[in-house]
């Protein structure tokens, strides 16, 4: 691509004049020259962008592993009736650091063909004809404080009549 090209692009484009020449300048190497000074800091400026986007990112990481460290899957046994999955809930209650909601198997059977066997229709109707596999998947979804020691809490989950199994949210994904 030559100049002629470049200022003809440049000419069919709606921006302030000002924005018009800079690119102009910047695409056709007609630059005023500049001194050490000016590149130093335009390679401060970009290596501390780069520093800056490194920090951020990897925040977001550390704070997304966080959250799925809190957040929890409290499985029951299988044979459990609603009265003593209602009380495993009313023991989840009662422990100060955490929130919970109860997911029933028709709950979780939902989740996971909106997620998984949504938009194909052989997959949907295949689904409908087996019934609910994950009628006994019923379970406790606990979040936990940030602040809260995790595998103190879990060890009080496990102590509760009828907990068959704990696990985290990641855990729980990775199976699928």
């Amino acid at each position: 691509m030559n100049e002629k090209d470049i200022i003809q692009i440049k000419d069919s484009m709606i921006m302030p004049s000002e924005t018009a020449d800079i690119l102009l300048q910047n695409c056709t190497g007609r630059h005023r020259k500049h001194n050490l000074y000016s590149r130093c800091s335009r390679i401060c400026a970009a290596l501390l962008t780069l520093f800056c986007i490194g920090a951020v990112g990897s925040t977001s990481l550390a704070a997304y592993n966080i959250y799925q460290e809190k957040q929890l899957a409290v499985f029951m046994d299988c044979d459990l009736t609603q009265e003593k999955i209602a009380a495993v809930g009313e023991e989840l209650s009662r422990i100060p650091e955490i929130a919970s909601h109860y997911i029933s198997g028709e709950d979780a059977w939902e989740e996971f063909k909106s997620t998984y066997l949504s938009g194909d229709p052989e997959l949907e109707k295949m689904a409908a004809s087996m019934g609910n596999p994950l009628i006994d998947s019923f379970n406790y979804r606990v979040s936990i404080r940030l602040g809260a020691d995790t595998q103190a809490i879990r060890s009080e989950i496990s102590r509760i009549e009828g907990v068959r199994m704990i696990t985290t949210i990641r855990e729980l994904e990775d199976v699928d």
